[in-house]
């Protein structure tokens, strides 16, 4: 019996190592393999190759192959940028223009925002499959869970995909919140699974079914693999086996942690030698503050969060060996990147929760932390040290909420490895460097609608020539805003990080963690990024939300089904232009 109850295929013939003999030996060297892997709500400096004391191997054998980006920026949630990632649209183009649900009732469904990738995109996947190339995913979807929207509909020929914005990572499959209840559920080409087999953990059954359905690209094609593990996006949870291999090494605190990855990324050149050490903002209490109780269960908590990110380093090894030993690892170029900084929310910060609902449905005491019935997650605290140097975590548009790391490697197409310091990138940079490394062509239009223009450029010439950059990158996400030109950044951040309003000037040079405004310094060149977010904001149809939830009127199971009769007769002709 199949082990996932959807179809004929099985993760048992996977032993058979004589059957693995496709793709490698007959791909040209112009057609490389790509395998994208995407880690969810990683900190910047949680893995080894950018100064984390988390053990990861593997990824440091990419990196010992690669190039290490320190100026790669993403959205400050998860979806917008996905959809980025794959379609190289900015999210506001391409139908994320907020992350479902946070839709106020002026945004829904309106052109942009309608909350899947839209007629206006295509994915990556769309292209190298008309291009030739095999196409498969494993793990996080969350574009989308209705019927024309899934990643069968997208190009992916093989898929095995959780559609929710995460879960439970074990076969209990739990939602973030009822909220998300709708669209938590695993698919398989489009088949919806009616059990996950109860030895189901996500790191490790993702990694499964991707080496599987690699195994089915045929002998002439190379494949584009794309892995989006939910690691290690709360809630925080491992294997038994994998529970206690961090023990004691987070219980001397936030500020100890954050100053041994600041020195070490002072020595591996992450950051400069003259930098200034980056302290904790005021959001967060002191260690020294806690309680002894409150010390052990946020030390407990780094530990199963730590766990997390070495379980999914040991699968990505799994998977690199196999390619290796199958003879397509060296025509094989790896990107490895996290969709946004470490999270700062707590269980009952989702929408749609509370401390008591929480409380009534997991078991978070202590000695349970970990397990498939505990929901715990990292914290605000924690996830700052995760993202050191850089100010604040996920949601935000300060550095540690976009500037993410990025490791790309292959050792036929980078000349030497090393730390690219300079270069600024962006997530949409993925798909014009993809469309110039295999020579695929993307449309114009399809089915007769004109497809948006491409955001990012590509870096392709980057891998082995660092390149100062002087390009200008935009944000926004659930109204918080920011600009980058070179080395000067303006933000501008809502309630309560900031008051709506007013813009913030760094030198994120010489300011990494983004402490000094300098706008009444510099005015004259705050006002250009302003002038330059504003062209930015009417070329890709940004909808400043009018504060009222759209979810809390019609209820998440109408929200999912993006029915034109749930938007207000006052934004419907909106919605038609």
């Amino acid at each position: 019996m199949d082990k996932y109850n959807v179809c004929a295929c099985s993760l048992i013939g996977m032993a058979c190592m004589s059957a693995l003999d496709c793709c490698a030996t007959t791909k040209k060297d112009s057609n490389p393999n790509i395998l994208l892997i995407v880690a969810d709500d990683l900190g910047f400096s949680d893995i080894q190759p950018f100064g984390g004391e988390i053990r990861t191997p593997n990824l440091t054998r990419l990196s010992d192959n690669g190039v290490r980006f320190t100026r790669f920026h993403t959205s400050s949630l998860s979806a917008p940028t996905r959809a980025m990632l794959l379609t190289g649209n900015d999210n506001h183009q391409c139908g994320l223009g907020n992350m479902p649900p946070g839709h106020g009732e002026n945004q829904y469904m309106q052109s942009g925002y309608e909350g899947y990738i839209n007629d206006r995109a295509i994915t990556i996947a769309e292209v190298l499959k008309e291009n030739g190339y095999y196409t498969c995913m494993a793990g996080k979807w969350h574009l989308g869970a209705l019927d024309g929207h899934t990643p069968d509909d997208k190009g992916f020929q093989n898929s095995f995909t959780m559609l929710a914005g995460g879960a439970c990572h074990f076969a209990n499959v739990f939602p973030l919140s009822e909220s998300e209840n709708p669209v938590t559920f695993y698919i398989e080409n489009g088949k919806r699974i009616d059990k996950l087999p109860d030895d189901f953990y996500s790191s490790t059954d993702y990694t499964d079914k991707i080496m599987e359905y690699i195994d089915k690209c045929p002998a002439d094609k190379p494949f584009f693999a794309y892995l989006a593990y939910t690691a290690p996006h709360d809630p925080l949870q491992v294997p038994d086996d994998w529970k206690d291999r961090y023990k004691g090494v987070y219980d001397c605190g936030y500020d100890s942690i954050r100053v041994a990855r600041f020195a070490r990324q002072q020595q591996m050149g992450i950051v400069s030698e003259d930098a200034e050490f980056p302290v904790l903002t005021g959001d967060n209490p002191k260690w020294e503050a806690l309680s002894d109780e409150k010390k052990r269960e946020q030390s407990a908590k780094m530990e199963i969060y730590a766990s997390m990110v070495e379980c999914m380093d040991y699968n990505i090894g799994r998977l690199l060996d196999r390619l290796e030993l199958d003879g397509k690892l060296d025509n094989t170029i790896v990107i490895f990147m996290s969709d946004n900084g470490a999270n700062p929310k707590e269980p009952y910060n989702y929408p749609g929760s509370s401390e008591e609902y929480i409380d009534k449905h997991y078991n978070n005491e202590l000695e349970n932390y970990g397990n498939p019935t505990s929901f715990i997650s990292q914290g605000a605290a924690w996830a700052e040290i995760s993202n050191t140097p850089y100010k604040r975590y996920k949601m935000t548009t300060n550095e540690g909420g976009i500037c993410t790391p990025l490791i790309v490697s292959g050792k036929k197409f980078i000349k030497k490895s090393h730390i690219d310091t300079n270069s600024l990138l962006h997530v949409t940079d993925i798909v014009p460097t993809i469309l110039e490394l295999t020579n695929a062509k993307r449309p114009e239009t399809r089915n007769g609608i004109q497809l948006a223009p491409l955001y990012g450029e590509s870096f392709l010439t980057k891998l082995n020539s660092e390149i100062n950059s002087n390009r200008t990158l935009c944000f926004e996400m659930i109204e918080n805003k920011a600009v980058i030109r070179g080395d000067w950044k303006a933000v501008q951040l809502k309630k309560p990080y900031g008051d709506g309003v007013t813009w913030k000037l760094y030198n994120i040079k010489h300011d990494l963690s983004e402490e000094k405004d300098i706008a009444n310094v510099y005015p004259e060149i705050l006002k250009e990024l302003i002038t330059e977010w504003d062209k930015y904001s009417k070329s890709v149809g940004y909808i400043k939300s009018n504060g009222k939830s759209t979810i809390s009127r019609i209820g998440s199971t109408e929200f999912y089904k993006y029915d034109e009769k749930n938007v207000l007769d006052e934004y419907k002709l909106e919605n038609k232009n």
